[in-house]
């Protein structure tokens, strides 16, 4: 049997930076799980991944949207990223961290050329990391704008 991926991971699997990227954002932060996620107001999808960690998601493989932070970035438009958990009064008791065992976090929106928000490009680790340095910031900030240009402006609308 052919495993069908769906368009969207298809979509980034195309843009031929998307390796590299996930493969310095690792180097760079120290993070053990980058990916580039499609995120709806119903689900997550994982398009492209690098996992030091065995956290044993593959393209294509969903998570339930309402376990994860990007529904948040999803729902403000805005990155989160957190160097330590525990030393984060917002997240120290956030039942996501809890569930997947995470300390250091970052989520950045991805958006269509025409502005449409397609999802995220996040990175997870257990140990906490310095994440929120400009230098580090600016860095993925940039990624993000880099996927972002380079998605198919006449993708599919995400609800």
């Amino acid at each position: 049997m052919v495993n069908v991926l769906p368009p969207c991971v298809e979509e980034v699997q195309a843009i031929r930076a998307v390796p590299d990227i996930l493969q310095t954002l690792a180097d760079l932060t120290g993070l053990g799980f980058i990916c580039v996620a499609h995120v709806t107001a119903t689900e997550w999808t994982a398009c492209a991944v690098l996992d030091r960690l065995d956290f044993g998601l593959k393209p294509g493989d969903p998570l339930d949207l309402t376990t994860t932070l990007c529904e948040d970035v999803r729902d403000t438009g805005q990155a989160i990223v957190i160097d330590c958990v525990d030393d984060s009064a917002q997240y120290k008791n956030h039942p996501t961290p809890l569930m997947y065992g995470f300390q250091s976090y970052f989520s950045l929106p991805l958006f269509r050329p025409g502005g449409a928000y397609f999802g995220t490009l996040c990175g997870i680790d257990p140990a906490p990391a310095a994440l929120s340095n400009k230098t580090t910031t600016t860095t993925m900030r940039l990624f993000a704008e880099l996927i972002s240009k380079q998605l198919d402006p006449h993708g599919p609308a995400v609800d």
